[in-house]
């Protein structure tokens, strides 16, 4: 049974990266086993930071979780790792490459370089974990990165990054974290030590990226321009030298474009009379001057550092056309690295209107037209080809879950990326965003997948659910069959992932007013990264009115709960569970929660729309009788996803809004939906002569929650 807990006691269970295994008594190994004794040697013949780094976490894994006492030789021992300049096969030979060698007589580790001895371990370690046992199969295996860099946030918290959070990012194959960086003493947090980070993150492999949030008020072409920007990012590279490289994304790097396409203001300012005049800013075009902004950013910063990785990502261009997109391509610098997010932008069928992929999803595999688009141009022109890729295991699609636990889905995406390295050269993933990375068998999955020389999927997946369910592995498989076959009918439109699915269950129900849950102070985005009702988004024409694709997407929605709840009753039938099968289910129960609120919400909307057009009393008061129910149906709702947030700290937070969807949230969202209930709902029901409401009963509404004001507690964020 899982205990409950408190906010933030996710922390704890990430900073704790072994556990005991208790070996089954009649596990025995077989002959095609090497079995480690009660006490070991090994023998690590390297004095890097690196190698000894990992060396030492080996030896509290098998201290930890199976009482083995390894003890640290000069001589040849039971484990011995090395740096070799032999061949060490085609899998191997290069960055991070390590060939492993189990025998009856041990383990030998022959490695191309430092970070491949640690992965080495780390292998080890995770060969151990799935088998539950001190065993390691026979054999060779020989192994490198498919992809590399491979970067991630934190989703510990906003640019937080403790040492035992970092070692449970190298055990999944991470070589890269990135940093929000305003300059060389904030974080788009606050203050922040990147300098004590950098060096923490040597011990483990890891490289530091910084993710520009520096704001840019000079075009290239003005007087001083040169000196500005050298000082500027030349001087965060002085100051900061540990940075790897630096990544630039149109809405955080804006500056003052010629381009006639695009206005002369930032897109969070606002024209003087307040009124649209039909233009974007620089952030959301690609301007004609980006490359010769980026190639002086470049300059500035590899006088300072010279095999700075300077990264240009298109995120904020995906929706205007290819011809402007291309065009903007083709006259980039070719030493910079190019970002494409890989499955946005494309367009889907919806009832009766077009949707586009605006933001993130899983439920698109992808590649999309757009990187595909930009992969062709880069490969041409032999641009180094990154892509956002969301292969730590979270989107858009759920805003405050751990990780979203469809395998198969997220195997798809894995195949699709690997061949997309095949054929257009894509060497290295950005796999989250803000949300940041948490460990999970998705996130094992994934480092096995972008290994060369890795199981097949069918054999890793199959071994994990061995590792959680045992003997009933295959019910497991079955169960999370279903799961993922849920996010297939998963629509991403804007009217889901920046509204009712950002949140999940605590998603308030708004009729008369807007109201959001109040913020945590200090928050990044907090409550204004997310739309609480009436959503009519068009994305540049990109989405179809969403009153004709709502009624689709609810009858999607409700094909994703039926999957969802067979699937859980299937995980649920499974005996002997683990405790982190437990917390898998649970997960799975709040998705399915996610879910009914998505089909009230969406449900909600249509009623709401019909009470405010409804031209007789009988029409407004079938209107009424509906929103009622629904909203009665979604309190339920709520007071049943409490004993779930409780039960895993982890969901109901994400690192930019903090804590939306706890028990605090999911209380407040409850009081809320009572009083739209007790007092507007019985407004309206007054004004259809319901006999329920006391013809004399008068409305009072504090003066500042006329209209449509949004009740909550401002974000401090300049976002």
């Amino acid at each position: 049974m899982l205990k409950n807990e408190q906010n933030y006691d996710f922390r704890k269970r990430l900073c704790k990266p072994h556990a005991r295994i208790f070996v089954a008594k009649d596990s025995a190994h077989s002959a095609e086993e090497y079995a480690l004794k009660k006490e070991i040697t090994l023998s690590l013949r390297s004095d890097g930071l690196v190698a000894r780094t990992a060396a030492k976490d080996f030896k509290d894994y098998l201290k930890t979780a199976f009482g083995i006492k390894a003890v640290f030789t000069e001589e040849n021992a039971d484990i011995l790792a090395f740096i070799s300049d032999e061949d060490l096969g085609e899998n191997a030979n290069g960055y991070m490459g390590r060939r492993i060698t189990v025998s009856e007589d041990g383990v030998v580790i022959q490695a191309f370089d430092e970070r491949g001895i640690a992965q080495a371990f780390y292998s080890l370690e995770e060969q151990m974990n799935t088998r539950k046992a001190p065993y390691l199969k026979k054999g060779i295996t020989e192994q490198r990165p498919a992809f590399s860099p491979r970067m991630t946030h934190s989703g510990y918290g906003m640019d937080l990054f403790p040492d035992e959070y970092l070692s449970a990012i190298a055990h999944q194959g991470y070589d890269a974290i990135l940093l929000f960086v305003k300059d060389a003493a904030h974080s788009g947090h606050g203050e922040c030590d990147f300098n004590d980070i950098t060096k923490r993150c040597e011990k483990f492999g890891i490289d530091v990226y910084a993710y520009s949030y520096v704001q840019n008020f000079v075009h290239p072409e003005e007087e001083g321009a040169k000196e500005i920007y050298a000082n500027v990012y030349g001087g965060l590279f002085k100051a900061v030298p540990g940075f790897k490289g630096m990544i630039f994304v149109g809405e955080s790097i804006e500056f003052p474009s010629n381009d006639p396409h695009v206005a002369k203001r930032q897109y969070f300012e606002v024209p003087e009379d307040g009124i649209p005049d039909g233009t974007v800013s620089p952030g959301w075009y690609p301007c004609c001057d980006y490359p010769e902004w980026i190639s002086l950013v470049r300059d500035s910063i590899r006088a300072v550092k010279p095999d700075a990785d300077v990264v240009f990502w298109t995120y904020n261009f995906g929706y205007v056309d290819e011809e402007a997109r291309v065009k903007l391509l083709r006259a980039m610098p070719t030493d910079i690295s190019l970002l494409v997010t890989y499955e946005m932008f494309d367009t889907y069928e919806m009832g009766n209107g077009k949707g586009m992929v605006m933001d993130y999803t899983i439920s698109h595999v992808g590649p999309g037209k757009y990187f595909k688009s930009e992969a062709v141009v880069a490969k041409e022109r032999g641009i180094r080809l990154y892509s956002m890729v969301n292969t730590g295991g979270r989107t858009w699609d759920f805003g405050t879950i751990p990780y979203e636990p469809f395998p198969e889905q997220w195997n798809a995406r894995h195949q699709s990326i690997l061949e997309s390295r095949e054929k257009y050269g894509l060497c290295g993933l950005m796999e989250s965003h803000h949300y940041g990375f948490l460990p999970s068998f998705i996130s094992r999955i994934a480092n096995n997948n972008f290994t060369l020389g890795g199981m097949s999927f069918k054999e890793k997946y199959t071994a994990i659910a061995r590792q959680l369910a045992g003997d009933e592995y295959e019910k497991f498989i079955a169960g999370m069959s279903l799961v993922n076959e849920s996010v297939r009918h998963y629509v991403p439109s804007d009217e889901s992932q920046w509204a009712v699915f950002r949140i999940g269950p605590a998603y308030p129900l708004c009729l008369a007013r807007i109201f959001k849950y109040p913020n945590e102070p200090g928050v990044h985005f907090g409550n204004v990264i997310y739309e609480v009702r009436d959503r009519h988004f068009d994305d540049w024409g990109n989405h179809d009115c969403y009153s004709l694709r709502v009624r689709a997407e609810i009858e999607e929605a409700k094909k994703s709960l039926s999957l969802v709840r067979d699937g859980l009753k299937t995980l649920k039938a499974i005996k002997n569970k683990s405790s982190e099968l437990e917390r898998l289910i649970n997960l799975v129960a709040f998705i399915e929660k996610s879910y009914v609120t998505a089909i009230h919400a969406k449900s909600f909307y249509v009623w709401r729309l019909k009470l405010l057009t409804a031209e007789t009393k009988d029409k407004l008061a079938s209107a009424i009788r509906q929103l009622e129910k629904i909203a009665r149906a979604e309190l339920k709702n709520a007071e049943s996803t409490i004993p779930l947030v409780r039960k895993d700290s982890a969901i109901g937070f994400e690192c930019s809004m903090g804590y939306q969807c706890d028990e605090k949230a999911l209380l407040w969202k409850i009081k809320l939906t009572n009083y739209i209930i007790d007092t507007e709902l019985a407004l309206y029901k007054k004004s259809a002569g319901d006999p329920s409401i006391d013809p004399n009963r008068t409305f009072k509404f504090p003066p500042d929650t006329h209209g449509n004001s949004c009740i909550c507690v401002s974000t401090d964020s300049e976002s």
